[in-house]
């Protein structure tokens, strides 16, 4: 959903949810700090199936407030759009850890910026097509796990989009 605020439509605002999903990949030695059942982890660890599963497969949920920048072309009706954001991330994060599972609840867990750029083709005056790549920053740093667990991990993103849509003056 977004807004061009200025009389020549060239700069907004929009607000993005991107339901991306995040998978770990099983058996890889990582770093580890923290405590588990007493005992102290700051080593790095094979992390295998049997100890932890770590996943947000009912998404690792982007939601975002960009500033979007329309560059105009000769060409018209195509356009270049740019866009840069931040926003939380909401994650659902499904955990086992030690064989105990929690498919835990959709909860705000942390933040992320990040910059898109793209081509979008209007057609039948109304009516768009966006095609454009997006990198961004994502830290989650207090993810839910079994008990009273907390989780924290951080990465970056890349992502191919293709929007379809509907504009009309207000």
């Amino acid at each position: 959903i977004g807004y061009f605020f200025n009389d020549k439509n060239d700069l907004g605002i929009e607000l993005n949810f991107d339901h991306a999903k995040y998978v770990m990949e099983d058996s890889q030695t990582v770093h580890l700090t923290g405590r588990i059942h007493g005992v102290d982890y700051n080593k790095d660890t094979l992390v295998t199936p049997s100890f932890l599963k770590f996943e947000h497969t009912n998404g690792a949920n982007f939601l975002m407030a960009n500033l979007i920048k329309r560059v105009r072309y000769k060409y018209y009706p195509v356009v270049g759009i740019v866009k840069l954001g931040a926003g939380v991330v909401i994650p659902k994060t499904d955990v086992t850890l030690f064989g105990e599972r929690l498919d835990n609840v959709f909860h705000v867990a942390g933040y992320i910026v990040g910059a898109e750029a793209g081509l979008r083709y209007k057609f039948y005056k109304h009516f768009f097509i966006e095609a454009s790549a997006k990198g961004a920053y994502a830290n989650y740093t207090n993810v839910l796990t079994v008990g009273t667990g907390k989780a924290n991990h951080h990465f970056f993103v890349g992502e191919y989009i293709l929007n379809g849509g509907v504009s009309f003056p207000l």
